[in-house]
């Protein structure tokens, strides 16, 4: 590697005669560069906690930020990790036996947990981990600012107290306030642009290509989605760094080779976060929900480059970066201090960036390859560091009065342009004409080349202006998307009740013998396994695997985000089928209590031939369920309608259509009877159906909230069968085109169930012990048969019988199976490994491998060029 620079060529200090100046004059240069980077930091951190603090927001007031995927995700799965430093997870890195009756963890933890500044978590207490999460943003918006400092030196060099100014407009932009901070693992991507930056910095001045590697490698474990993101958007500005720069194609030929070698060798350092994460989305449930779409109106677009302006109603662009860096930018094209093609490369960059954003092919791209479920500009931050970029480019050469009132005079037009806009909203209309007022006046001063007290105090002034603007456009954004209006909401996710929840299932710990599940009642977020502990079902990731979610569902659990969402087992078949034995169920408004079930243990056996259906309808829930418990123990009626209003035209396949409810009375109820044994309890499966279902005579009613690919209704008990063996209950629905299936109704035979579980008991493993990724079972002696492990076969287990050779297991009817053969087995062993963890690691090696030899090429260079030395 050469250290050829392409930086523009320069007189360097001259030291003769003056020995000692030089070291001194880059200490103190150090120091400076290092103090305006903290202040840069501590800005930025101080008016985003001061912008939520005068809204009221958490951690200042009772206005929650846990809302959403930040409620239902984030802080649970930081309770998962404040487990794992504590070492009261159930589970390890690999596998995860809290959630959704066991399911692999690696790839949500790169993708959730990554960021550095989640370690964090384990400081605190475990009830406090919203705390945790909001210091995850603020530490990160933090350190973006710090190094944006930096690297803005790198660009130009010039004043480190300017580029501090603007480091915070980018640090506290439109995306960090409103998609960043409620993401916080995407934080990071903040940092992303800055580092990356200063590693491609590298590149072209010949240095540091080890550094850089491991630069590269940090973005991508932190967090690999907004790490690509990052990338790309580097590229482009090394592009754009690259043909500015005055040399040869020689030397920029081996700039780009320094570049790829350090991305490249940096992303197999990263391979192991990459493959996991790529093998576990491949594995994924798919979803068919609604992608929104990208297109924005050129005038909406603009708007979003207003401080505190927020989206309304339609989706667009958070890109906005301060007022200060705003100004500047639209002072940039009059400039002239700056080469013409120089400006002409940067508003290029600017503009062909901003329209990839909403042109689809290349908006995917940005996303990796297809639109998200959620907030369609993902990658609106990358645009923000380049503004701010583009910002520190005029400044440093600090225009003249009449190109900074050009820059006004844009300003001017912007807003008089986008002012009614929905997204410009009153805050950000006032922060954007009192804060350009102020910073024009300011920069006015300041390049008037007053004397060095005045020029101190003109930017101090600054200073001022920049966090107070900054601060301002927080609460504006605060008030704009204030979750209060979209109902109530607690300003914490962890309740009382959570609280409560966790303590007792603390207390009734019986893992690995069976399992306690917070149940399908408590509700305090979609993670609840994860928030309060137990090994239940309650399981919300984009890492759902196809095997695990339609292996469930088809055992009758009721699932969410188009099976994405996992949730807790409600009925005693299923808890039965995966070992819970220890349930919660609320009380009162915020209390809990424990229910004890009989329950086999987490590895049981069937005899050969047991996954027969036992009578019952081979495609049904019911049969499904009878085939893996390995007993017959309930009865599918046929059903009949028997009152209600006028059946609608037939259903296209079998089935019951039912009649959209007009009214509220009881001609809206359509009733069935089905002929059961006196005394057995009634289940109804409809996963599909929405509706409510009520039980003649018992006044009880049950919502099915079935809304097909979205969200699938579990099977749900209606009550008990009367002494004539007849069941009616009534449907009612308020959608068109519902349809009832013909074996919805299935009426379980508790005795019969009672004996199966017993057997199960009797007859299943003698001793069990789960490790963080691993079970080991002890059988009775010469087991025949097939064993059955209480999980879903996910990708990534493997078995070995008897120490025998290690075979991936058979799907079982939705759970584990392993066949233990006709020899008599006594032992079962299994192993968790994540798809692309080992294909991962050997990047690492030899990423490794690659940073070993660029040393030992270093060190023997400086040998041969220092033979006296030897």
């Amino acid at each position: 590697m050469t250290a050829t620079s392409l930086q523009p060529a320069g007189k360097p200090l001259s030291t003769r005669g003056r020995r000692g100046v030089a070291p001194q004059v880059g200490g103190v240069k150090r120091n400076i560069e290092f103090l305006s980077a903290l202040v840069a930091a501590l800005i930025s951190m101080a008016a985003y906690s001061s912008g939520l603090a005068a809204r009221g927001v958490y951690p200042f007031g009772s206005v929650s930020r846990a809302t959403n995927d930040l409620r239902h995700q984030y802080v649970p799965f930081h309770t998962r990790l404040w487990d794992l430093q504590h070492g009261n997870a159930q589970g390890d890195l690999l596998f995860n036996w809290q959630s959704g009756y066991g399911v692999g963890f690696l790839g949500d933890f790169f993708t959730y947990l990554t960021n550095p500044f989640s370690l964090l978590t384990g400081l605190l207490p475990r009830q406090q981990a919203d705390l945790s999460v909001y210091l995850v943003s603020l530490c990160s918006m933090g350190l973006a600012a710090a190094l944006m400092t930096v690297y803005l030196g790198r660009l130009r060099p010039g004043s480190p107290w300017l580029r501090a100014l603007l480091s915070v407009g980018y640090a506290v932009c439109g995306w960090g306030v409103t998609e960043g901070t409620v993401v916080p693992m995407w934080t990071w991507g903040l940092v992303a642009i800055p580092m990356l930056g200063m590693a491609a910095d590298w590149c072209l001045t010949g240095r540091r290509w080890i550094l850089g590697s491991l630069l590269v490698a940090l973005c991508w474990f932190a967090n690999f989605y907004t790490a690509a993101m990052a990338t790309a958007a580097t590229a482009l500005v090394f592009s754009v760094r690259l043909l500015l720069a005055d040399t040869g194609l020689r030397t920029r030929g081996r700039a780009l080779w320094r570049a790829a070698t350090m991305t490249g060798t940096g992303l197999l350092l990263a391979a192991p976060a990459i493959l996991v994460c790529a093998f576990a989305n491949r594995r994924a449930q798919p979803t068919e929900l609604y992608v929104v779409g990208v297109n924005t109106d050129p005038l909406t677009f603009l708007s979003m480059l207003i401080p505190g302006t927020h989206p309304v109603r339609v989706a667009s662009p958070n890109v906005y970066a301060g007022v200060l860096v705003l100004l500047l930018v639209l002072t940039l094209p009059f400039q002239s201090k700056v080469r013409g093609r120089e400006r002409l490369a940067w508003f290029s960059l600017i503009l062909l960036t901003g329209v990839s954003f909403v042109l689809t092919p290349t908006a995917e791209l940005w996303q990796g390859g297809a639109l998200p479920h959620g907030a369609p500009f993902r990658e609106s931050f990358v645009l923000s560091g380049m503004l701010a970029m583009a910002a520190w480019i005029c400044l440093a050469h600090m225009p003249r009065p009449r190109a900074l009132l050009g820059g006004a005079g844009l300003l001017a037009l912007l807003v008089a342009a986008t002012y009614d806009l929905p997204p410009v909203n009153g805050q950000a209309l006032t922060g954007v004409l009192i804060g350009g007022a102020v910073t024009t006046v300011l920069l006015l001063l300041y390049a008037r080349g007053l004397r060095r007290p005045a020029r101190t105090g003109v930017m101090l002034l600054l200073a001022l202006s920049v966090f107070a603007g900054t601060t301002y456009s927080v609460y504006g954004n605060s008030v704009a998307d204030d979750p209060r209006r979209r109902g109530p909401v607690r300003a914490q996710t962890m309740t009382e009740r959570g609280k409560g929840a966790h303590q007792a299932l603390d207390a009734h710990k019986n893992w690995p013998a069976t399992r306690a599940d917070a149940g399908s009642g408590l509700f305090v977020t979609n993670n609840d396994a994860m928030l309060v502990g137990g090994q239940g079902g309650a399981y919300y990731s984009s890492y759902v695997s196809v095997q695990t979610a339609r292996g469930l569902r088809g055992l009758g659990l009721g699932q969410g985000m188009g099976g994405r969402h996992l949730w807790p087992a409600g009925d005693p078949v299923l808890r039965a089928l995966l070992g819970i034995g220890t349930v919660l169920e609320p009380v009162g408004e915020s209390g809990v209590t424990v229910r004890t079930l009989p329950a086999p243990p987490l590895v049981t056996l069937r005899t050969p031939g047991s996954d027969q259906s036992y009578g019952a309808p081979e495609d049904s829930v019911w049969g499904r369920r009878q085939a893996a418990l390995g007993a017959r123990i309930y009865t599918v009626p046929a059903l009949a309608r028997t009152g209600g209003p006028a059946a609608p035209a037939p259903a296209a396949g079998p089935g019951f259509a039912l009649t959209r409810a007009e009214g509220k009375g009881p001609e809206s109820w359509t009733a069935f009877t089905g002929q059961c044994a006196p005394g057995a309890r009634a289940f109804l499966h409809a996963p599909d159906l929405y509706a409510t279902v009520r039980a003649e005579g018992t006044g009880r009613l049950q919502d099915f909230a079935g809304r097909p690919p979205a969200v699938s209704a579990p099977v749900t008990e209606l009550g008990t069968v009367a002494a004539d063996g007849r069941f009616t209950f009534s449907v009612r629905t308020p959608k068109g085109g519902q349809v009832l299936p013909p074996e919805a109704l299935g009426c379980l035979d508790q005795a019969a169930f009672d004996a199966a579980v017993a057997r199960l008991k009797a007859d299943g493993a003698t001793h069990v012990s789960a490790g963080g990724h691993t079970v080991d079972a002890r059988l009775p002696k010469g087991s025949t048969g097939t064993a059955v492990l209480a999980t879903t076969a996910s990708p990534g287990w493997s078995c070995s019988v008897d120490a025998g050779p290690a075979r991936a297991p058979v799907p079982y009817q939705g759970l584990l199976g392993v066949p233990l053969g006709s020899g008599g087995a006594d032992r079962l062993q299994c192993s968790y490994v994540p798809e692309g963890l080992r294909a991962g690691l050997a990047g690492t090696g030899a990423g490794l491998l690659l940073i070993a030899g660029a040393l030992v090429g270093a060190r023997w260079r400086s040998r041969a060029s220092h033979p006296a030395d030897r």
